[in-house]
């Protein structure tokens, strides 16, 4: 239903600053929580993946380490874990402590960070070799410790005028995570820190105040729908139109006020909205080669194949000298090099031409649109009702 706060915002320019103030959505129901005293948060293990063969770590006040039933405190020598066959190598200082086959937990005294390599961790790190034979170096700690170092790196620039962008972030991110703890059972973790598998995480060196405001503000809250949590999939721009995706709170929406056909999206003044790219033709029938398999293809004609409902390229048709074959959108995308797969793409003369909206692959929240919102003085559950369909907020601990 539209409020009369919606009818204010588009007023005229008289009343426009009043209009700012306020949001055109009403506000869904307050979150359920828990009665009684709040749960502690869980805990989740996230697979450090710059780590290759060895990990370097100090803490300046010392540190705890088990390796099976042994344990010892270190004061102010570093520790060195390396893979050596199927152990972990403990190396205090100049010296080999350790070759454990067991997993070997790392803890900074007085619950100081652990310093790993070039970044900082709250928490507990622990390293184990995998049935593999990779050092595997994973980062425990509280889901809520967790979220601090990614809302920023996912959110981008914070600042206090978009904190209800924040706080949604926080949300979407919790949720995410919390749908992703039982998909990677025997790995000895749940989640990668890193945005191409999970979510962009680089410890406690990203956290800032803002961050760790929105997160505490919004703590255990997350996104249900039907009494489950969702898979609450988000991305930098949609380019006015989320993608069409196959759970039905990821439906596609328009990102304008009150999803209307007509108005300006709310990701629509950042950079990422629109954008165009072109490369030779021979570069392009390259792109297609690796795409189809083939050592080299001549490019005959081309076809768009779209989603009815967001317009995105879901395949994409090639006729070539070798033959014919089909291309799913995403793949294209990648293949290609294209911020999405919400594009337009013409042959004009020795030139491929594409001219695209938004960056990302279009699920979930658009996170410039958040922004956007948050602007216009939505608040966070505003925003996470605006793109995530049919969702309730629920607090979990």
């Amino acid at each position: 239903m539209r409020t009369a706060c919606a009818r204010a915002f588009f007023l005229p320019a008289l009343l426009h600053l009043a209009a700012m103030s306020c949001c055109c959505y009403t506000s869904p129901a307050g979150v359920v929580r828990r009665s009684g005293v709040r749960s502690a948060a869980p805990k989740v293990r996230v697979r450090l993946s710059d780590i290759t063969g060895s990990a370097e770590l100090s803490c300046d006040a010392g540190m705890w380490i088990q390796a099976g039933s042994e344990e010892r405190k270190v004061e102010q020598a570093r520790v060195r874990l390396e893979r050596e066959g199927g152990s972990v190598r403990v190396d205090i200082g100049a010296e080999t402590w350790r070759r454990s086959q067991d997993t070997v937990f790392v803890r900074g005294a007085l619950d100081r960070l652990l310093a790993v390599n070039t970044r900082s961790y709250r928490g507990v790190v622990l390293a184990f070799v995998s049935r593999e034979g990779e050092l595997v170096v994973v980062n425990e700690l509280s889901i809520e410790e967790y979220l601090s170092g990614v809302v920023p790196c996912e959110i981008g620039p914070i600042e206090a005028r978009t904190f209800e962008a924040v706080k949604a972030q926080a949300v979407a991110a919790r949720t995410f995570a919390l749908s992703r703890l039982g998909s990677r059972q025997g790995l000895g973790f749940q989640l990668y820190d890193s945005f191409r598998r999970d979510q962009e995480y680089r410890g406690a060196g990203s956290e800032v105040e803002l961050a760790r405001r929105a997160v505490e503000e919004t703590r255990g809250e997350v996104l249900t729908y039907k009494g489950r949590v969702v898979q609450a999939l988000y991305h930098a721009n949609c380019g006015g139109v989320t993608a069409n995706g196959s759970q039905p709170y990821l439906k596609s929406v328009r990102d304008t006020p009150g999803h209307r056909r007509r108005g300006a999206a709310f990701c629509s003044g950042s950079r990422n909205y629109s954008w165009n790219t072109s490369m030779p033709r021979s570069e392009f029938e390259q792109k297609l080669a690796r795409l189809a398999g083939r050592e080299k293809v001549g490019l005959r004609s081309l076809r768009l194949e779209k989603d009815r409902v967001s317009g995105r390229v879901s395949k994409v048709h090639v006729s070539t000298n070798r033959g014919a074959f089909v291309v799913a959108g995403s793949d294209f995308r990648f293949g290609v090099g294209l911020k999405s797969t919400l594009f337009e793409l013409s042959l004009r003369g020795n030139r491929v031409v594409v001219d695209g909206r938004g960056w990302g692959h279009g699920s979930g929240m658009c996170q410039d649109g958040a922004v956007g919102m948050a602007r216009k003085g939505c608040d966070y559950r505003q925003i996470l009702t605006h793109y995530y369909s049919g969702v309730a907020l629920e607090g979990r601990y």
